[in-house]
């Protein structure tokens, strides 16, 4: 037979578009679900938002100066001022945030170690001091730091200290009194009252140990230049309690100037000691030879020498002056030697140039050897520049010893020099008259120790100003303060982020039921899974009457029906004597009401109209117009009865009916039987118009019998029923079966807003009734079922 020109093609590679309007369809459909979550995100966004405590940034700065001297003389400023290490801006960063410095602010700061908390609502604040007590401690056991401590204060002059939500110590409870030492096995404790006028309250504290605050503060701790290339630097902390931040980063500034000053002032001290040590012994000397020469002067009535002996003098006392200076620059190399052997752990090394020793190369080595320690006592010994500092300082003071041996040897050349030319001047002393002789032995003594005596004492006086006017390399610019409100905008934040779950999970929810609804919803399903032209649709109606379009001859309901009417007579080129069968893929998508409708459409054409209820398996015609007459189409094919016997006339409506009769042992040979042929035959001599309802084609074959005896073959899907994968599959076998003059109808259409939109929601208008011998408990899905009957095309 040949294809009707309204069959299309199936493509089975069809693409499936992605409709922005259906998916918007579907969201507005479901709308209560987006209410009902943002009303609760937005309640969980205000109670997240109740426990909201502002987040302040506090900030001081400091200016840090790589270089400054503490005298005029540069050359007094080696061993006076901080080593290059320390100058070192970059390294002066790194220490301000060092472990060791962060330690000495907490262990200044008392009021750090207990943390006082308030809780009001779903807010717990800081009562930095603001708390109405103050706890000092005595001892505190290691558990108990962990542990957060609740006080009901009262106003008899006593308190309660218990544990919050403490398992361990759930049964904990110890009473004290507020001035009065309270012991207990986590704490040796006592609590002051701070507020006369104190109520009855209550708060909580919580033990901070040492460790757990410089790791708190390190943590916070943000150290940064404030213009990129400067050396004013800027020290920061995040945190809720910028009182006590404030305190942390004055004290820290604090902290870091002093040490910069002890360590300027470390070889300072160092240098006075050594000149203090030879003063000691000098003075001695001094006070022995200048008894001498008084006593000889007195006792021999000598009050001054003559010319040529004062010339004799002079130059002895000249010579006497440079052995001063070579035997205190071999005192300073005996100490260096000693220092570089003994203590090189013990800080600083004097520099010769506080001494008065000007030898460049020396200068150079020991300034050398002072800034590897300086950076070698920045880190510790686990730290892997700690062994290349020690290799580096190693290096150093074995040439600093090469160098004091060579100094050595020429220090011995000219003390040689300097003593064979003292020796000529003592031989021409020795030459003068007695007396002059031993005034001139004991005048050159005194000269000597008096000059060396004033020079350490011009030294000592020189150290002394320059340790006076040491100051700190660094200097604070400005004090700690709060700068701003890092999280201002938090509660914003979190009411758009719970907003957008708000809205996220029910997209979600509708996205994951649309995609695992798998039944027709629309005509553009129908078209898309369909290989049959759709002709119409039939709208969703709550009415339970199974002939609404004889009540209602002028409903839009109605004039869909009047629409697939014209259509069939459009499709089968006449008017009268159209013969259309109903079926669908399984039982409940409406095939039997949509046939007892289209049959009143017709009759109401005045023209001779026959409803046959083909569907002897299980019928439904008779239950729905209550018909008592148990003889039908199965009576008649077995030649128990005629056609006029059979075929009904009900009041009230406008066409005749056919029922099916009594159910037979055999519907399927009874259905393929030759007198099936001539009962259609005849009918259609007596009728204008034929419609039968067969069973699903979807479960039995029986609609195969009827579509070839048909004009026109009714495909009925149900939105929100038929399921798409099972229609598509069915459509693919109908089609390599040639089964041609078929068309689909959609049935049970909610439509909102245009009758013929395809964005549309749906719902069932009635529950199945079919099971074709299956009971509940084993029922098959549809697509098993129908691979079955088309295996095995033999009666169920």
């Amino acid at each position: 037979m040949e294809q009707n020109k309204y069959d299309k093609p199936f493509l089975d590679d069809e693409e499936s578009g992605f409709d922005i309007m259906e998916w918007v369809f579907y969201f507005l459909h479901r709308w209560y679900l987006f209410v009902i979550f943002i009303i609760l995100s937005l309640a969980f966004a205000y109670l997240q938002n109740r426990s909201w405590l502002p987040n302040y940034q506090t900030a001081g700065t400091v200016i840090i100066e790589e270089s400054r001297s503490g005298g005029n003389g540069s050359a007094l400023m080696q061993g006076f001022g901080v080593q290059a290490g320390y100058r070192n801006v970059n390294n002066q960063v790194i220490m301000l945030g060092s472990y060791d410095l962060v330690c000495k602010v907490v262990d200044s700061l008392p009021f750090l170690k207990v943390d006082y908390i308030s809780k009001e609502g779903f807010k717990m604040r800081n009562l930095y001091k603001s708390s109405p007590i103050f706890i000092q401690s005595d001892y505190i056991a290691p558990e108990a730091y962990n542990i957060q401590f609740k006080i009901k204060l009262r106003n008899n002059g006593t308190y309660t200290i218990t544990t919050d939500n403490n398992k361990l110590y759930d049964n904990l409870e110890v009473i004290g009194r507020y001035g009065q030492p309270l012991q207990h096995n986590l704490f040796f404790i006592t609590v002051y009252n701070l507020n006369r006028n104190l109520g009855n309250s209550e708060m909580y504290f919580q033990f901070r140990s040492r460790e757990s605050l410089v790791s708190d503060f390190s943590s916070r701790l943000n150290l940064g230049f404030i213009v990129e290339g400067s050396s004013v630097l800027q020290i920061s902390l995040t945190g809720e309690t910028p009182d006590r931040d404030i305190d942390f980063i004055n004290k820290l500034c604090e902290t870091s100037l002093s040490e910069n000053l002890e360590r300027k002032n470390d070889a300072a001290n160092k240098t006075i000691k050594f000149i203090n040590t030879q003063l000691g012994e000098i003075s001695k000397s001094l006070v022995v030879s200048e008894g001498e020469m008084t006593h000889f002067r007195q006792s021999n009535k000598i009050v001054d020498v003559s010319s040529h002996t004062s010339d004799l003098l002079g130059k002895a006392t000249k010579f006497d002056t440079q052995q001063s200076e070579l035997r205190l620059r071999e005192t300073y190399l005996d100490y260096l030697t000693k220092y570089l052997k003994t203590n090189l752990e013990d800080g600083s090394v004097i520099a010769p140039s506080s001494l008065g020793l000007n030898e460049p190369l020396l200068m150079s080595m020991v300034q050398q050897i002072n800034n590897l320690n300086a950076q070698r006592s920045n880190v510790t010994e686990k730290n892997m520049y700690y062994a290349k500092y020690t290799k580096e300082i190693e290096i150093a003071r074995n040439t600093v010893l090469e160098v004091v041996k060579s100094m050595r040897a020429s220090l011995n050349i000219e003390k040689k020099d300097l003593n064979d030319r003292n020796a000529k001047v003592n031989k021409e002393i020795d030459e003068l008259p007695s007396k002059e002789l031993e005034m001139i032995s004991i005048e050159r003594k005194y000269k000597m120790d008096d000059n060396y005596f004033t020079f350490f004492l011009q030294k000592r006086a020189e150290s002394d100003i320059l340790k006076a006017s040491n100051t700190p390399d660094n200097n604070i610019l400005d004090k700690a303060r709060i700068i701003s409100i890092t999280n201002s905008d938090k509660k914003s934040k979190t009411t758009l982020m719970f907003l957008l779950f708000g809205i996220l999970i029910p997209t979600i929810i509708v996205i994951i039921i649309e995609l695992l609804n798998n039944t027709v919803r629309s005509t553009k399903d129908v078209e898309k899974n369909s290989t049959f032209p759709l002709i119409g649709a039939v709208r969703h109606t709550l009415s339970n009457e199974p002939l609404l379009v004889s009540k209602n001859p002028r409903s839009a309901f109605t004039e869909m029906f009047r629409v697939i009417r014209t259509r069939i007579e459009f499709i089968v080129q006449r008017k009268t004597n159209i013969m259309v069968m109903t079926t669908s893929t399984e039982s409940g998508d409406g095939k039997t009401y949509f046939s007892i409708n289209l049959a009143g459409v017709y009759a109401m054409a005045s023209k001779k109209t026959l409803l046959v209820d083909m569907d002897i398996r299980k019928p439904s015609v008779n239950k729905l117009f209550n018909i008592k007459e148990t003889n039908g189409v199965s009576n008649y094919l077995i030649n128990l009865c005629t056609l006029d016997d059979i075929i009904i006339k009900i009041p009230g409506v406008d066409f005749d009916i056919l029922p099916a009769g009594t159910i037979p042992p055999n519907p399927g040979e009874l259905i393929r039987s030759g007198r099936l042929i001539e009962m259609f035959a005849e009918l259609r001599n007596k009728y204008d118009y034929i419609i039968v309802d067969t069973s699903p084609i979807g479960i039995v074959t029986d609609a195969y019998s009827l579509a070839a005896l048909s004009d026109a073959n009714i495909f009925i899907v149900r939105n929100g029923k038929t399921n798409k994968e099972f229609y598509k599959r069915l459509c693919i076998q109908l089609k390599s079966d040639k089964l041609t003059n078929t068309y689909t109808v959609i049935n049970d259409v909610t439509v909102e807003k245009n009758n013929y939109s395809k964005y549309k929601s749906y719902k069932y208008a009635y529950s199945s009734g079919y099971t074709y011998g299956y009971t509940s408990k084993s029922k098959r899905k549809a697509s098993e079922r129908y691979a079955h009957y088309y295996e095995n095309d033999s009666d169920i």
